[in-house]
């Protein structure tokens, strides 16, 4: 799936049965690549985050969580948690561990089972997930050369 087609979707709470939330973005980890955090708009104010390890399942209309009280403020996260805002690589320029630009990300092929990274994309490559060498507040870092 790519990321693009899943944001938009609801997230909900399966002890409830509300939508609690709106998928906006998604944060990234290495090692192996894979989607670390959901990015969330809620009702409330400010900006939220659910960790992968919440989610319970990711369909093509909703993605379910056991309660949201799962949802986390971002402000209670430091960056260095794999689902910190940071880690977002949309947008973010791709750079090689030597310098090389590789492009920006546009989009995050990805299997919504397990989280895991398949691709980055941008305008001129599918970039492997096995690639990914860290997501940080400027650029993204991958391998020179993909195993």
């Amino acid at each position: 799936m790519l990321f693009s087609e899943a944001r938009g979707q609801a997230v909900m709470d399966l002890t409830s049965a509300d939508t609690v939330a709106t998928v906006t973005a998604c944060t990234v980890a290495p090692s192996p690549a894979r989607i670390a955090g959901l990015r969330l708009k809620t009702r409330g104010r400010g900006h939220h985050t659910l960790e992968w390890a919440n989610v319970q399942s990711f369909g093509p209309d909703a993605v379910a969580v056991e309660g949201a009280d799962s949802i986390r403020d971002e402000k209670t996260m430091g960056p260095g948690e794999p689902a910190h805002a940071t880690h977002d690589p949309v947008g973010k320029a791709v750079l090689t561990e030597t310098g090389l630009r590789r492009g920006t990300v546009t989009d995050i092929e990805f299997d919504e089972r397990s989280g895991r990274v398949r691709h980055l994309l941008t305008d001129g490559e599918q970039i492997p997930g096995d690639a990914l060498l860290g997501v940080g507040s400027y650029a993204v870092v991958v391998t020179d050369h993909p195993e």
